[in-house]
């Protein structure tokens, strides 16, 4: 039997390669890999897990990259949104307006469509090193990305404890990373 790694011949018997140590059977190899606190040799070529302080840093990231335009544009279609209130003073409770849902969809189409995209990452995630994936190491679909999204919100109003799990978690896995099945790995 050869090694799938290196190539060396191996007894038929061999758990383990004889030249390189690495595990003969890939569902082994995986294991091992786990227990290591990384990925190797997944289908998607992972190299390891998309850390907190990394997936904060391209969230910030793809957050500019969203807030930027759509000021922009909010400017110029909708200003009236920009005003404040009567009085002069702005408002603790904000108005929603036409425009708040223009946002939302924008970002919902940003963050599921990059996410199931072929790139399987949104561009901060790109500039990163990073991309989403299914738990085998696959592209996940839109309808996955988007239950992924909205579980953020989950996240996120339980005092953002759902995104502090990511540093917790032995696949640095975010509560909605476990509610939609997915993880964030870093790309080869």
């Amino acid at each position: 039997m050869h090694c799938s790694q290196c190539g060396a011949r191996n007894s038929r018997d061999a758990r383990f390669c004889d030249a390189c140590g690495r595990p003969m059977d890939p569902q082994e190899r995986r294991l091992v890999a786990e227990e290591m606190g990384r990925v190797a040799d997944g289908p998607a070529g992972m190299a390891g897990y998309g850390g907190f302080w990394r997936r904060v840093g391209a969230a910030l990231l793809d957050g500019l990259i969203l807030f930027l335009p759509l000021s922009v544009l909010q400017m110029l279609l909708a200003p009236g949104t920009l005003e404040p209130s009567v009085q002069g003073q702005p408002d603790m409770a904000h108005q929603w307006t036409w425009w708040d849902g223009v946002a939302m969809l924008a970002a919902w189409l940003y963050w599921a469509g990059m996410h199931s995209s072929p790139y399987q990452a949104t561009l901060g995630k790109m500039a990163l090193g990073m991309k989403v994936t299914d738990l085998e190491g696959g592209r996940i679909s839109f309808a996955r990305a988007t239950g992924r999204h909205l579980a953020e919100f989950l996240s996120a109003i339980l005092l953002m404890i759902g995104y502090l799990m990511v540093a917790f978690t032995r696949r640095k896995q975010g509560l909605h990373d476990i509610i939609a099945g997915t993880l964030v790995v870093r790309s080869p």
